[in-house]
């Protein structure tokens, strides 16, 4: 078997978590997925996975050829997508995945501009948070990840970082809460109350989005994916909700008071996620261009 096809294996299996899971996806039986697994790592001579009961966890060579996997992996998928795209003539994509904090804002007005100089580039958007937007990054799925850009120690060698806004999480309540008034309310207040916790969509892979906000897991009564179902459910339910900064005015405007806090919330750095070959296409690249030339409008 070619060494290329049980690389792709080798990826699935690092995806999955278990062989039995891996083989299920592969339309393999497990015995045989192990084997070809064992085949991989003699021809490397290396050691590639290290078994932990029923799941298991990759090696530092194993990491490594992860992400050379899910660069296989985007090019073929690439390459049946330029395929197609010849035979049925079918628009440019680019494919976004950010977090609520840019879809709710001035992206959309960014994008009025980059849609009238492309008019043939069809745009799909998901809702996505940092980690997924990586992930997906690695496997060809998206294009570009919008979203909390990790610190140095975490972020992977492969995807580029560039910065491009700072903000943090605030804490509303309706008016007619009974917190609303108060000053410097501590964290033993905010959870003698009922939460609406807003989340990022994860598919088929499950990823926590990273609480900025410490919410007690029993006080959350509604978990939700969209930012307006969240707003609607804090304010007819009297709930709490944490929201990015630049979800402020839409909070307000729809009936929600800024929650005064005796607790700093997490700053964060939001911004850019690509890898190398987005660049190659001058629609992916005039939109990151797009993006950081217009860091002050955020």
């Amino acid at each position: 078997m070619h060494l290329h096809k049980l690389i792709y294996q080798f990826k699935v299996l690092a995806d999955k978590k278990t062989f039995t899971a891996a083989a299920e996806k592969l339309c393999i039986s497990q015995p045989t997925l192990t084997q070809n697994i064992q085949r991989l790592e003699s021809a490397l001579e290396v050691s590639l996975v290290i078994r932990e009961g029923k799941g298991l966890s990759l090696t530092l060579y194993g990491e490594r050829l992860y992400q050379h996997g899910c660069l296989l992996d985007r090019s073929y998928r690439q390459a049946m997508q330029d395929i197609d795209i010849l035979k049925r003539s079918h628009r440019q994509t680019l494919v976004l995945e950010c977090g609520h904090a840019w879809s709710h804002g001035v992206l959309f007005s960014l994008m009025q501009s980059y849609v009238q100089s492309y008019p043939d580039i069809r745009m799909v958007i998901r809702n996505s948070n940092s980690t997924l937007g990586q992930q997906h990054l690695l496997k060809g799925e998206c294009d570009l990840a919008l979203g909390a850009i990790p610190p140095a120690d975490a972020q992977i060698s492969s995807i580029h970082y560039i910065p491009v806004i700072t903000t943090r999480f605030k804490l509303f309540c309706p008016l007619e809460h009974s917190l609303a008034g108060a000053k410097k309310i501590t964290t033993e207040q905010l959870n003698q109350c009922n939460w609406v916790r807003l989340r990022h969509e994860a598919g088929e892979e499950e990823a926590d989005d990273p609480l900025l906000c410490a919410i007690a897991p029993e006080r959350v009564r509604f978990e939700v994916y969209s930012v307006s179902t969240a707003i609607t459910l804090a304010k007819q339910n009297h709930c709490l909700l944490a929201l990015p900064l630049q979800l402020e005015a839409e909070a307000k405007s729809r009936g929600l008071k800024v929650l005064d806090v005796a607790e700093t919330l997490t700053t964060f750095v939001s911004g850019i996620m690509y890898i190398d070959d987005a660049l190659k296409y001058a629609h992916k690249k005039a939109f990151i261009d797009t993006l950081i030339a217009s860091r002050d409008q955020f």
